[in-house]
């Protein structure tokens, strides 16, 4: 009971749901909520038959009345619109992706873990983009993102948000893989995670089983995070974590895609019931001879 009078009291902070909304505007959203049966993720509001979506901090705290909230996540993905269930199903929707290395470790080894995400950005510097990284300490690990807008508009026309977030990301990983190796963890694991509907922790929300929150380190201060930046009763969190430069990282999205190709389509078969298959692909297919 004390652990979630906890919770709750956390999401009623105006600074909190500021920072939730701020991420998750625009992407498709879910929810680890707490029940009598259990957890359950929740991607879709039943009431209204629609995907979750979070624009403002009116619609969250709504959610907060429905459900016992624990943890909240936003897509890497961003969509023309998002009204319906076919709206997130549909690829050509899709107007930006964010690339994301997931660096997963057990707890104990945090230090080896942010010496892995300094490996990671060391790599995105030395191919010119600095001002668009964001850090995110998950709970046991940590995500490291591109800003959406470092891949410019020009670029997404030319290559699928979908193929540009997921060469990036294994391009980067194949590349650091070797100094990775070198921390001698065998519990640590930088993976490529991007998929059609792959989402990730929104700052500030809880850790779907421990207590601590997700919080944004600023890249240049990765040497002063300690766990306890994570402690939801005095957390420390970088609030800049949106900046970015547009088109910082075009160049590498190109010299990635030209390295590694696309999405694998195979994984597309993966992901959708037999139903829907002939359509997705169609889709894709039209999107991609449109370009």
């Amino acid at each position: 009971m004390l652990e979630q009078k906890m919770i709750k009291e956390h999401y009623l902070r105006e600074d909190v749901v500021k920072e939730i909304v701020k991420y998750c505007s625009g992407r498709w959203c879910a929810f680890l909520i707490e029940t009598e049966e259990g957890s359950k993720i929740v991607r879709y509001d039943k009431r209204i038959f629609r995907p979750i979506v979070l624009d403002n901090i009116e619609k969250f705290r709504e959610y907060t009345k429905i459900f016992f909230i624990r943890t909240v996540y936003g897509t890497i993905h961003f969509y023309k619109k998002i009204e319906y269930g076919d709206d997130v199903r549909d690829l050509t929707n899709i107007i930006a992706s964010e690339p994301v290395w997931d660096i997963d470790n057990i707890l104990f080894e945090w230090k080896k873990t942010v010496q892995a995400a300094k490996i990671i950005i060391e790599f995105l510097e030395s191919k010119g983009i600095s001002k668009s990284i964001y850090v995110k300490w998950s709970g046991k690990g940590i995500h490291i993102h591109l800003n959406k807008n470092a891949i410019s508009k020009e670029v997404y026309s030319k290559i699928h948000p979908l193929d540009a977030a997921y060469s990036v990301v294994e391009y980067v990983k194949e590349k650091v893989e070797e100094r990775i190796l070198e921390l001698k963890s065998d519990s640590l694991k930088v993976e490529n995670k991007i998929d059609p509907q792959r989402l990730f922790t929104a700052p500030l929300t809880f850790h779907k089983s421990l207590n601590f929150i997700t919080v944004c380190i600023d890249p240049e201060k990765l040497d002063d995070f300690t766990i306890e930046y994570a402690n939801p009763q005095k957390y420390v969190h970088y609030p800049n974590w949106n900046n970015f430069v547009e088109g910082e990282a075009d160049q590498l999205v190109f010299e990635a895609y030209k390295s590694v190709g696309a999405y694998p389509r195979e994984y597309l078969l993966k992901k959708r019931k037999r139903r829907r298959l002939d359509e997705e692909i169609r889709r894709w297919q039209n999107y991609i001879s449109s370009e």
